[in-house]
Formats: structure tokens, C-alpha cells, sequence
């Protein structure tokens, strides 16, 4: 069990260090491909900003992203905060905020943020698996093996979907 926990938390690591990794449409619509989660996440391209997604939302998620990559979680989160001022329904940006408070080792923020998200992204398969996966892994960091267990066999329902869509 000690071993699976230690590759749980690494490979989560590994996926959340590599940015705010969702930058799905503001409109809570279903990304054309989103970029995946985990061990493939470098050989996948985020989709470019959606159209209706408007310009300084795009601008303060892009600053929460560099922020975030340097290492400085609390602007990140303040960037990201403010883009959810202008667009509260983006579940996308709830996502990457969720992302943002794991690394900042806030785990039960982090599952509601994730929580919060999942009931935003409406049919869009992918974010919801990842949404998941995040409560998951906050989950367990927490000590919460039962609920992260559960989270896990959520988050593979979605990958089941996703799978049946393509």
C-alpha cells in the first residue's frame, strides 16, 4: 500500500508540476483535444483559447500559469481568482485553481475547488476525469483512503466514457 501511495503522489506531482494543465473553453463546453493529465501530458499541445472566451480571462489565466510554474502558487491563485470574477461558470479555471491549491498543499480546498469544477464541466468528459483524479489525489493526501478510492472509480467511469465517445 506504501508503495502504491508513493507512485499515486508522484505521478500526480509530475502531472501538476507541468502547469495549470486544462485550458478547456470558458463556456464550460467540451474542448475539441484537450491536453491529457499524467505520464503522456508532455506529448500533448493545449487547444488554442476558445472564442468566447474573453480576452482579460485569457490574459490572467496565462499569468496564473507563469506564476504558477515558478514556483509561486499565491499569485497564481490570485490571478486565477480574478478571472473566476469575470467568468464564475469556466470550469476550466476552477480546475486549474484546484491544481494551484494542491501544490500549495491546501488538499481539502483543492477537492472542493475540484468538486466545484466537475459540476461546471457539464459533458465534457476529460475535465470531469481530472476533476476527479485531483479529489483522488487530495483525497488520499489527506489520509481519506476510502474517499479517494471512490474518486478513483469515478474518475475511470469518465475515462470509460471518454473512450465509448472517440
Amino acid at each position: 500500500m506504501r508503495a502504491f501511495t508513493r507512485w499515486i503522489t508522484l505521478s500526480l506531482s509530475a502531472a501538476l508540476i507541468a502547469g495549470c494543465a486544462y485550458r478547456g473553453p470558458a463556456a464550460g463546453g467540451p474542448a475539441q483535444h484537450p491536453p491529457s493529465v499524467g505520464a503522456g501530458a508532455a506529448r500533448h499541445k493545449a487547444p488554442p483559447a476558445a472564442a468566447g472566451v474573453p480576452a482579460p480571462v485569457r490574459a490572467l489565466v496565462a499569468e496564473a500559469e507563469r506564476a504558477s510554474k515558478k514556483g509561486d502558487q499565491g499569485r497564481a491563485a490570485a490571478y486565477l481568482e480574478r478571472a473566476l470574477r469575470i467568468a464564475p461558470r469556466n470550469a476550466a479555471i476552477w480546475y486549474n485553481l484546484a491544481v494551484v491549491r494542491y501544490r500549495d498543499e491546501k488538499y481539502a480546498l483543492a477537492e472542493s475547488l475540484a468538486m466545484k469544477s466537475a459540476d461546471l464541466a457539464g459533458s465534457d468528459a476529460d475535465l470531469k476525469r481530472r476533476d476527479w483524479s485531483l479529489v483522488a489525489a487530495a483525497r488520499q493526501m489527506k489520509g481519506d483512503m476510502a474517499g479517494a478510492a471512490r474518486a478513483r472509480s469515478r474518475a475511470k467511469k469518465y475515462r470509460s466514457q471518454e473512450a465509448a465517445e472517440h
